[in-house]
């Protein structure tokens, strides 16, 4: 009975630890994370295999629940400055933000729709923005300019670019 109390509460730690590591979105949570199931399972079985399938499997289901978190961030600002460039006309500019419901990864920037046209499919605009992180000390360094183009779809509009730049998404790409 022991052995059990001791297995259940060590596996509420590692959730605690995985779901912590998650919300940080630390590039290191999956590997951490893995590492620490895999010592735990190996040591509770005492038999190393089964530790280290656990601990890969831990990893991979890590590694994967941040990327998706990290997607849907990215998608949230993504539809708010395509919604912002549909409601805008050429040449002019406008503050965009984001706040999301995990307090985590706000942003805000600047949009300026630099061209509208019309493909076979959609009603497109292109437009150049910035991105800074809204809970970072404000500085007098210029903001980088990214540039994307929206279109009109049956749902709004949408960003119509699908892989952005590397520097501004990184390891989203």
């Amino acid at each position: 009975m022991r052995g059990r109390h001791r297995g259940a509460r060590l596996a509420g730690l590692l959730v605690a630890f995985a779901a912590v590591a998650a919300l940080t979105a630390c590039g290191a949570a999956g590997g951490l994370t893995g590492a620490v199931a895999g010592l735990a399972s190996g040591a509770a079985t005492s038999n190393p295999a089964v530790g280290v399938a656990i601990g890969i499997g831990v990893q991979a289901g890590v590694d994967e629940s941040v990327k998706a978190a990290m997607r849907y961030l990215s998608r949230e600002e993504q539809d708010r400055i395509a919604a912002l460039v549909g409601e805008m006309a050429v040449g002019e500019r406008r503050p965009w933000e984001v706040r999301h419901s995990v307090p985590y990864g706000n942003k805000q920037g600047e949009v300026t729709v630099v061209r509208a046209f019309a493909t076979p499919l959609a009603a497109c605009k292109e437009a150049a923005f910035s991105v800074e992180d809204i809970d970072a000390e404000p500085t007098d360094a210029p903001r980088p300019r990214f540039v994307t183009t929206a279109c009109q779809g049956a749902n709004g509009w949408k960003w119509a670019i699908a892989e952005p730049a590397v520097p501004r998404w990184g390891a989203l790409q």
